[in-house]
Protein backbone atom coordinates (compact mmCIF):
# COMPACT_ATOMS: atom_id res chain seq x y z
CA UNK A 1 0.00 0.00 0.00
CA UNK A 2 1.07 3.20 -1.15
CA UNK A 3 2.17 5.52 2.21
CA UNK A 4 2.10 9.28 1.37
CA UNK A 5 3.39 12.36 3.44
CA UNK A 6 1.02 13.10 6.25
CA UNK A 7 -0.45 16.93 5.77
CA UNK A 8 -1.88 17.28 9.07
CA UNK A 9 1.31 16.56 11.10
CA UNK A 10 2.89 19.92 8.57
CA UNK A 11 0.22 21.67 9.09
CA UNK A 12 0.07 20.96 13.05
CA UNK A 13 3.79 21.86 12.85
CA UNK A 14 3.43 25.11 10.88
CA UNK A 15 0.81 25.95 13.01
CA UNK A 16 2.66 25.18 16.14
CA UNK A 17 5.38 27.09 14.70
CA UNK A 18 3.80 30.02 14.21
CA UNK A 19 1.92 30.36 17.64
CA UNK A 20 4.99 30.14 19.15
CA UNK A 21 6.75 32.91 16.62
CA UNK A 22 3.03 35.05 17.65
CA UNK A 23 3.60 34.80 21.46
CA UNK A 24 7.12 36.56 20.98
CA UNK A 25 6.05 39.33 18.91
CA UNK A 26 3.08 40.51 20.98
CA UNK A 27 5.83 41.52 23.22
CA UNK A 28 5.91 44.74 23.49
CA UNK A 29 8.91 47.02 21.95
CA UNK A 30 10.88 48.74 24.39
CA UNK A 31 12.04 52.55 24.20
CA UNK A 32 15.24 53.43 22.43
CA UNK A 33 18.05 52.52 24.47
CA UNK A 34 19.89 55.88 25.99
CA UNK A 35 23.64 55.88 25.32
CA UNK A 36 25.81 56.88 28.29
CA UNK A 37 29.03 57.15 29.99
CA UNK A 38 29.94 54.34 32.56
CA UNK A 39 30.21 57.44 34.44
CA UNK A 40 27.94 60.41 33.65
CA UNK A 41 29.30 63.26 35.95
CA UNK A 42 32.31 62.34 34.83
CA UNK A 43 31.42 63.70 31.28
CA UNK A 44 28.47 64.65 29.43
CA UNK A 45 26.24 64.15 32.38
CA UNK A 46 28.27 66.91 34.43
CA UNK A 47 27.98 69.56 31.39
CA UNK A 48 24.69 68.72 30.53
CA UNK A 49 23.58 69.51 33.73
CA UNK A 50 25.90 72.52 34.04
CA UNK A 51 25.22 73.66 30.68
CA UNK A 52 21.23 73.59 31.58
CA UNK A 53 22.06 76.22 34.44
CA UNK A 54 23.44 78.24 32.37
CA UNK A 55 27.19 77.76 32.96
CA UNK A 56 30.28 77.51 30.69
CA UNK A 57 31.50 74.50 31.75
CA UNK A 58 34.74 72.22 30.45
CA UNK A 59 36.11 69.14 32.39
CA UNK A 60 39.79 69.35 31.75
CA UNK A 61 40.57 65.90 33.48
CA UNK A 62 38.62 63.39 35.23
CA UNK A 63 39.19 60.40 38.01
CA UNK A 64 36.27 58.31 39.53
CA UNK A 65 36.83 55.71 42.04
CA UNK A 66 33.94 53.16 42.44
CA UNK A 67 34.36 51.38 45.94
CA UNK A 68 31.71 48.43 45.61
CA UNK A 69 30.47 47.18 49.23
CA UNK A 70 29.70 43.93 50.29
CA UNK A 71 25.38 44.76 50.19
CA UNK A 72 25.81 45.00 46.50
CA UNK A 73 25.79 48.72 46.61
CA UNK A 74 28.64 51.44 45.45
CA UNK A 75 30.02 54.18 46.74
CA UNK A 76 31.56 56.54 43.75
CA UNK A 77 34.18 59.28 44.15
CA UNK A 78 34.35 61.23 41.58
CA UNK A 79 36.72 64.42 40.95
CA UNK A 80 36.49 66.92 37.91
CA UNK A 81 39.42 69.45 37.11
CA UNK A 82 37.27 72.29 35.68
CA UNK A 83 37.86 75.74 33.80
CA UNK A 84 38.66 78.57 36.49
CA UNK A 85 35.64 80.75 35.78
CA UNK A 86 33.18 77.34 36.57
CA UNK A 87 35.26 75.74 39.78
CA UNK A 88 35.53 79.56 40.91
CA UNK A 89 31.40 80.06 40.62
CA UNK A 90 30.64 76.31 42.42
CA UNK A 91 32.88 77.60 44.90
CA UNK A 92 30.80 80.35 45.89
CA UNK A 93 27.29 78.88 44.79
CA UNK A 94 26.86 75.40 47.03
CA UNK A 95 23.21 75.70 46.07
CA UNK A 96 24.23 75.49 42.46
CA UNK A 97 26.72 72.85 43.19
CA UNK A 98 24.08 70.56 44.70
CA UNK A 99 21.85 70.91 42.05
CA UNK A 100 24.46 69.98 38.72
CA UNK A 101 25.56 67.41 40.53
CA UNK A 102 22.10 65.58 41.47
CA UNK A 103 21.21 66.23 37.64
CA UNK A 104 24.87 65.15 36.59
CA UNK A 105 23.95 61.66 37.67
CA UNK A 106 22.13 59.52 34.70
CA UNK A 107 22.03 56.36 37.29
CA UNK A 108 18.65 55.33 37.93
CA UNK A 109 17.92 55.52 42.01
CA UNK A 110 21.91 56.89 42.78
CA UNK A 111 21.74 59.07 45.63
CA UNK A 112 24.14 61.75 46.20
CA UNK A 113 26.12 62.13 49.55
CA UNK A 114 28.29 65.17 49.17
CA UNK A 115 30.17 67.73 47.19
CA UNK A 116 32.55 70.26 47.38
CA UNK A 117 35.44 72.60 45.70
CA UNK A 118 39.30 72.23 46.12
CA UNK A 119 41.15 74.56 44.15
CA UNK A 120 39.80 74.22 40.47
CA UNK A 121 38.75 70.59 41.20
CA UNK A 122 34.77 69.98 41.73
CA UNK A 123 34.78 66.68 43.87
CA UNK A 124 31.10 64.66 44.23
CA UNK A 125 30.10 61.50 46.36
CA UNK A 126 27.10 59.04 45.10
CA UNK A 127 25.84 55.64 46.25
CA UNK A 128 24.30 53.53 43.58
CA UNK A 129 22.27 50.09 45.12
CA UNK A 130 22.15 46.74 43.43
CA UNK A 131 25.44 47.15 41.22
CA UNK A 132 26.61 43.39 42.63
CA UNK A 133 25.23 40.47 44.33
CA UNK A 134 25.75 37.28 45.54
CA UNK A 135 26.88 34.77 43.42
CA UNK A 136 28.27 31.08 43.80
CA UNK A 137 30.89 30.14 46.13
CA UNK A 138 30.56 33.59 47.98
CA UNK A 139 31.46 35.65 44.63
CA UNK A 140 29.89 39.04 44.09
CA UNK A 141 29.49 39.51 40.70
CA UNK A 142 28.91 43.25 39.75
CA UNK A 143 26.25 43.68 36.99
CA UNK A 144 26.71 47.69 36.55
CA UNK A 145 29.08 47.58 33.57
CA UNK A 146 25.96 45.20 31.89
CA UNK A 147 24.00 47.35 28.93
CA UNK A 148 20.04 47.26 29.67
CA UNK A 149 18.25 46.83 26.73
CA UNK A 150 15.52 49.20 26.11
CA UNK A 151 16.79 51.63 28.58
CA UNK A 152 20.31 52.56 28.38
CA UNK A 153 23.65 51.30 26.60
CA UNK A 154 26.86 52.42 28.18
CA UNK A 155 29.25 53.34 25.00
CA UNK A 156 32.35 54.82 26.89
CA UNK A 157 33.95 55.33 30.09
CA UNK A 158 33.63 59.15 30.41
CA UNK A 159 36.26 59.01 33.38
CA UNK A 160 39.84 59.59 31.96
CA UNK A 161 40.52 56.99 34.73
CA UNK A 162 38.02 54.72 37.12
CA UNK A 163 39.66 52.49 40.01
CA UNK A 164 37.00 49.57 41.03
CA UNK A 165 38.01 48.74 44.83
CA UNK A 166 36.88 45.48 45.70
CA UNK A 167 35.03 44.69 49.42
CA UNK A 168 37.16 44.40 52.26
CA UNK A 169 38.42 40.29 52.79
CA UNK A 170 37.81 40.28 48.80
CA UNK A 171 40.09 40.48 45.53
CA UNK A 172 39.38 41.20 41.82
CA UNK A 173 38.28 38.01 39.80
CA UNK A 174 36.88 38.65 36.66
CA UNK A 175 38.22 42.06 36.01
CA UNK A 176 37.06 44.61 33.21
CA UNK A 177 38.68 43.92 30.25
CA UNK A 178 42.04 46.03 29.79
CA UNK A 179 42.02 46.64 33.45
CA UNK A 180 45.74 46.97 35.44
CA UNK A 181 44.81 44.78 38.55
CA UNK A 182 47.05 46.23 41.87
CA UNK A 183 49.33 43.66 43.34
CA UNK A 184 46.94 42.43 45.92
CA UNK A 185 44.09 42.25 43.93
CA UNK A 186 42.01 44.73 45.64
CA UNK A 187 42.01 47.54 42.93
CA UNK A 188 41.57 47.41 39.02
CA UNK A 189 42.18 50.61 37.12
CA UNK A 190 40.57 51.12 33.44
CA UNK A 191 41.58 54.03 30.98
CA UNK A 192 39.16 53.11 28.28
CA UNK A 193 35.81 51.07 28.33
CA UNK A 194 35.78 48.14 26.27
CA UNK A 195 32.29 47.40 25.50
CA UNK A 196 31.87 43.98 23.75
CA UNK A 197 27.75 42.20 23.55
CA UNK A 198 26.36 43.73 26.14
CA UNK A 199 28.75 44.50 28.53
CA UNK A 200 31.44 42.68 30.63
CA UNK A 201 30.37 41.36 33.73
CA UNK A 202 33.10 41.99 36.86
CA UNK A 203 33.51 39.09 39.85
CA UNK A 204 34.99 39.26 43.28
CA UNK A 205 36.33 36.12 45.24
CA UNK A 206 36.91 35.62 48.63
CA UNK A 207 40.62 36.10 49.26
CA UNK A 208 42.80 33.61 49.18
CA UNK A 209 39.89 31.14 48.60
CA UNK A 210 41.89 27.74 46.05
CA UNK A 211 38.38 27.63 44.40
CA UNK A 212 38.42 30.89 42.94
CA UNK A 213 39.07 30.26 39.62
CA UNK A 214 36.06 28.03 39.15
CA UNK A 215 33.57 29.80 41.33
CA UNK A 216 34.22 33.45 39.33
CA UNK A 217 33.19 31.60 35.63
CA UNK A 218 30.51 29.78 37.11
CA UNK A 219 29.36 33.17 38.60
CA UNK A 220 29.69 34.96 35.11
CA UNK A 221 27.85 32.11 32.94
CA UNK A 222 24.68 31.02 35.18
CA UNK A 223 23.09 34.94 34.48
CA UNK A 224 23.60 34.05 30.46
CA UNK A 225 21.63 30.79 30.81
CA UNK A 226 17.77 32.36 30.11
CA UNK A 227 19.35 34.34 27.37
CA UNK A 228 20.82 31.82 25.71
CA UNK A 229 17.81 29.80 26.31
CA UNK A 230 16.13 32.06 24.94
CA UNK A 231 17.76 33.08 22.19
CA UNK A 232 18.12 29.66 20.91
CA UNK A 233 14.46 28.99 20.59
CA UNK A 234 13.62 32.20 19.55
CA UNK A 235 16.66 32.73 17.14
CA UNK A 236 17.63 29.49 16.29
CA UNK A 237 14.75 26.38 17.03
CA UNK A 238 11.69 28.53 15.58
CA UNK A 239 12.99 29.53 12.03
CA UNK A 240 15.14 26.01 12.11
CA UNK A 241 11.47 24.28 12.38
CA UNK A 242 10.14 26.40 9.87
CA UNK A 243 12.77 25.41 7.45
CA UNK A 244 12.58 21.34 8.10
CA UNK A 245 8.65 21.99 8.22
CA UNK A 246 8.89 24.04 4.54
CA UNK A 247 11.10 21.24 3.02
CA UNK A 248 8.79 18.31 4.68
CA UNK A 249 6.01 20.37 2.46
CA UNK A 250 7.96 20.44 -0.46
CA UNK A 251 8.01 16.67 -0.13
CA UNK A 252 4.41 16.51 -0.06
CA UNK A 253 3.84 19.02 -2.72
CA UNK A 254 6.12 17.09 -5.60
CA UNK A 255 4.37 13.86 -4.52
CA UNK A 256 0.90 15.12 -4.46
CA UNK A 257 1.08 16.50 -7.74
CA UNK A 258 2.23 12.98 -8.95
CA UNK A 259 6.18 13.52 -9.52
CA UNK A 260 6.87 10.42 -10.76
CA UNK A 261 10.89 10.16 -10.23
CA UNK A 262 11.34 7.07 -12.81
CA UNK A 263 9.97 9.65 -15.37
CA UNK A 264 12.86 11.67 -14.82
CA UNK A 265 15.51 12.99 -17.08
CA UNK A 266 18.49 13.32 -14.24
CA UNK A 267 20.96 14.95 -17.06
CA UNK A 268 18.81 17.38 -17.65
CA UNK A 269 17.82 18.49 -14.53
CA UNK A 270 21.77 18.18 -13.70
CA UNK A 271 22.53 20.67 -16.41
CA UNK A 272 19.34 22.82 -15.48
CA UNK A 273 20.64 23.44 -12.15
CA UNK A 274 24.19 24.05 -13.85
CA UNK A 275 22.33 26.35 -15.84
CA UNK A 276 21.22 28.64 -12.85
CA UNK A 277 24.57 28.87 -11.24
CA UNK A 278 25.60 30.20 -14.40
CA UNK A 279 22.99 32.65 -14.01
CA UNK A 280 24.17 33.65 -10.85
CA UNK A 281 27.49 34.73 -11.79
CA UNK A 282 25.79 36.78 -14.58
CA UNK A 283 23.39 38.48 -12.95
CA UNK A 284 24.11 41.94 -12.51
CA UNK A 285 23.69 41.48 -8.38
CA UNK A 286 26.35 39.62 -8.33
CA UNK A 287 29.49 40.60 -9.68
CA UNK A 288 28.33 43.94 -10.62
CA UNK A 289 27.36 45.00 -6.92
CA UNK A 290 30.21 42.79 -5.94
CA UNK A 291 32.66 45.51 -8.08
CA UNK A 292 31.31 48.42 -6.65
CA UNK A 293 31.61 47.11 -2.76
CA UNK A 294 27.97 46.68 -2.41
CA UNK A 295 27.07 42.97 -1.47
CA UNK A 296 28.62 39.89 0.12
CA UNK A 297 30.29 37.38 -2.11
CA UNK A 298 28.11 34.04 -0.80
CA UNK A 299 25.89 34.57 -4.13
CA UNK A 300 29.24 34.63 -6.45
CA UNK A 301 31.06 31.84 -4.36
CA UNK A 302 27.61 29.63 -4.21
CA UNK A 303 26.88 30.28 -7.78
CA UNK A 304 30.09 28.42 -8.23
CA UNK A 305 29.43 25.34 -5.79
CA UNK A 306 25.67 25.17 -7.31
CA UNK A 307 27.14 24.41 -10.51
CA UNK A 308 29.96 21.98 -9.18
CA UNK A 309 27.31 20.12 -7.75
CA UNK A 310 24.93 20.10 -10.89
CA UNK A 311 28.26 19.57 -13.16
CA UNK A 312 29.14 16.57 -11.21
CA UNK A 313 25.34 14.92 -10.98
CA UNK A 314 25.06 15.39 -14.65
CA UNK A 315 27.94 12.58 -15.47
CA UNK A 316 26.14 9.10 -15.89
CA UNK A 317 29.27 7.52 -14.05
CA UNK A 318 28.93 9.39 -10.69
CA UNK A 319 25.04 8.71 -10.54
CA UNK A 320 25.78 5.40 -11.13
CA UNK A 321 27.19 5.20 -8.17
CA UNK A 322 25.48 6.99 -6.03
CA UNK A 323 24.28 6.85 -2.60
CA UNK A 324 22.59 9.00 0.02
CA UNK A 325 26.03 9.35 1.57
CA UNK A 326 27.82 9.83 -1.29
CA UNK A 327 25.71 12.55 -2.72
CA UNK A 328 26.27 13.88 1.32
CA UNK A 329 29.88 13.73 -0.07
CA UNK A 330 29.39 15.53 -2.94
CA UNK A 331 27.20 18.33 -1.11
CA UNK A 332 30.37 18.63 0.76
CA UNK A 333 32.37 18.90 -1.91
CA UNK A 334 30.12 22.18 -3.53
CA UNK A 335 30.67 23.83 -0.07
CA UNK A 336 34.75 23.32 0.42
CA UNK A 337 34.66 24.74 -3.46
CA UNK A 338 32.53 27.89 -2.26
CA UNK A 339 34.85 28.33 0.88
CA UNK A 340 37.62 27.85 -1.32
CA UNK A 341 35.82 30.74 -3.87
CA UNK A 342 35.60 32.81 -0.87
CA UNK A 343 38.84 32.64 -0.23
CA UNK A 344 39.97 33.81 -3.27
CA UNK A 345 37.20 36.48 -3.33
CA UNK A 346 38.99 38.32 -0.43
CA UNK A 347 42.44 37.93 -1.85
CA UNK A 348 41.32 39.79 -4.75
CA UNK A 349 39.78 42.50 -3.02
CA UNK A 350 40.16 42.30 1.03
CA UNK A 351 37.96 45.69 1.12
CA UNK A 352 34.97 43.69 0.08
CA UNK A 353 35.40 40.66 2.13
CA UNK A 354 35.94 40.28 5.65
CA UNK A 355 38.43 37.89 7.60
CA UNK A 356 35.26 35.07 8.50
CA UNK A 357 34.92 33.58 5.09
CA UNK A 358 34.06 30.13 5.86
CA UNK A 359 30.97 31.37 8.79
CA UNK A 360 29.66 34.25 5.86
CA UNK A 361 29.79 30.83 3.13
CA UNK A 362 28.10 28.70 5.47
CA UNK A 363 24.86 30.24 3.91
CA UNK A 364 25.09 28.16 1.38
CA UNK A 365 25.61 24.81 2.77
CA UNK A 366 21.81 24.71 4.04
CA UNK A 367 20.57 25.16 0.56
CA UNK A 368 22.84 22.77 -1.07
CA UNK A 369 21.41 20.04 1.81
CA UNK A 370 18.17 20.49 0.15
CA UNK A 371 19.67 17.88 -2.42
CA UNK A 372 19.55 14.99 0.34
CA UNK A 373 16.39 15.62 1.10
CA UNK A 374 15.02 15.53 -2.49
CA UNK A 375 17.00 12.19 -2.66
CA UNK A 376 16.09 10.91 0.69
CA UNK A 377 12.05 11.60 -0.51
CA UNK A 378 12.74 8.86 -3.10
CA UNK A 379 15.08 6.33 -1.44
CA UNK A 380 14.24 6.69 2.04
CA UNK A 381 16.23 7.99 5.09
CA UNK A 382 14.16 10.89 4.71
CA UNK A 383 14.10 11.89 8.49
CA UNK A 384 17.79 11.67 8.73
CA UNK A 385 18.22 13.75 5.45
CA UNK A 386 15.81 16.71 6.93
CA UNK A 387 17.80 16.90 10.46
CA UNK A 388 21.10 17.30 7.72
CA UNK A 389 19.57 20.30 6.08
CA UNK A 390 18.39 21.54 9.87
CA UNK A 391 21.38 21.10 11.53
CA UNK A 392 23.00 22.93 8.49
CA UNK A 393 20.75 25.72 8.89
CA UNK A 394 20.87 26.18 12.52
CA UNK A 395 24.52 26.25 12.34
CA UNK A 396 24.41 29.36 9.83
CA UNK A 397 21.46 31.05 12.66
CA UNK A 398 24.40 30.37 15.65
CA UNK A 399 26.90 31.25 14.01
CA UNK A 400 25.11 34.63 12.63
CA UNK A 401 23.39 35.86 15.63
CA UNK A 402 24.55 36.36 19.34
CA UNK A 403 23.55 33.93 21.16
CA UNK A 404 25.07 35.55 24.23
CA UNK A 405 23.61 38.91 23.53
CA UNK A 406 20.33 40.03 25.48
CA UNK A 407 19.00 41.25 22.26
CA UNK A 408 17.58 45.55 22.16
CA UNK A 409 14.43 46.99 20.95
CA UNK A 410 15.51 45.51 17.37
CA UNK A 411 15.75 41.73 18.61
CA UNK A 412 12.57 40.39 17.46
CA UNK A 413 13.03 41.94 14.31
CA UNK A 414 16.24 39.41 14.01
CA UNK A 415 13.57 36.54 14.41
CA UNK A 416 11.11 37.38 12.16
CA UNK A 417 14.35 38.08 9.83
CA UNK A 418 15.56 34.50 10.72
CA UNK A 419 12.28 32.73 10.04
CA UNK A 420 12.21 34.91 6.61
CA UNK A 421 15.91 33.39 5.79
CA UNK A 422 14.03 30.07 6.30
CA UNK A 423 11.00 30.11 4.15
CA UNK A 424 13.59 31.62 1.15
CA UNK A 425 16.13 28.79 1.77
CA UNK A 426 13.43 26.64 1.26
CA UNK A 427 12.32 28.31 -1.88
CA UNK A 428 15.45 28.73 -3.60
CA UNK A 429 16.21 25.19 -2.53
CA UNK A 430 13.59 23.43 -4.65
CA UNK A 431 15.52 23.24 -7.96
CA UNK A 432 18.07 21.43 -6.13
CA UNK A 433 15.02 19.34 -4.25
CA UNK A 434 13.75 18.43 -7.92
CA UNK A 435 17.34 17.33 -8.71
CA UNK A 436 17.55 14.93 -5.97
CA UNK A 437 14.33 13.57 -6.19
CA UNK A 438 15.13 12.75 -9.88
CA UNK A 439 18.35 10.88 -8.93
CA UNK A 440 18.17 7.27 -9.81
CA UNK A 441 18.65 4.59 -7.13
CA UNK A 442 21.66 2.33 -7.89
CA UNK A 443 20.50 -0.52 -6.43
CA UNK A 444 17.23 -0.96 -8.19
CA UNK A 445 17.10 2.57 -10.35
CA UNK A 446 14.18 4.78 -9.14
CA UNK A 447 12.30 2.56 -7.07
CA UNK A 448 12.63 1.05 -3.65
CA UNK A 449 12.24 -2.53 -3.61
CA UNK A 450 13.20 -2.53 0.31
CA UNK A 451 9.53 -1.63 1.30
CA UNK A 452 7.65 -2.59 -1.80
CA UNK A 453 6.53 1.60 -2.79
CA UNK A 454 8.07 2.81 -5.80
CA UNK A 455 8.77 6.05 -6.20
CA UNK A 456 5.96 7.25 -8.77
CA UNK A 457 3.48 6.27 -5.61
CA UNK A 458 4.62 8.87 -3.69
CA UNK A 459 7.43 9.99 -0.82
CA UNK A 460 7.89 6.43 0.89
CA UNK A 461 7.74 5.86 4.40
CA UNK A 462 11.11 6.04 6.59
CA UNK A 463 12.43 3.65 6.70
CA UNK A 464 14.63 4.16 9.91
Amino acid sequence: MVSRPSLPRTLVAVLLVGSLLAVALAVPATASPRPIAVCSPCDRGFTSAAHGHGMDVRIEHSTATMNVHRNGSATWTVENQLNDSAAEAFAANASLRQSVAEEAIWVHDARLLSTSVDGDTVQLRYRTPNVAGDAVGGVLRVDYFRDDPGVMVYTDLGADRLTVVAPDGMVAGHALPGADVSENGREMTVTSFEHGGDGPFVTFVPEDDPLAPLWSPAAVALPLLPVVGRNLLLLVAIPTLVFAGGLRAVAWAVSAVGLDPADAHPDRRALGVVALGVLALVHPLAPGLFALGGIEPPLLAGAVGVIVLGGTLAVPAVRDHLSLTRLAGLVGLAFAVTVAVGFVLRAASGVHVGDHVVRRMLLTLPVYTVTLVGYAAVHGRLRHALATAAGAFALVLVTTFPILSQGGTLYFLGVVVAVIGAVGGVVVGIPLFLLGHGLPDPAGGNRRGDTGTTAGGGAPTDPD
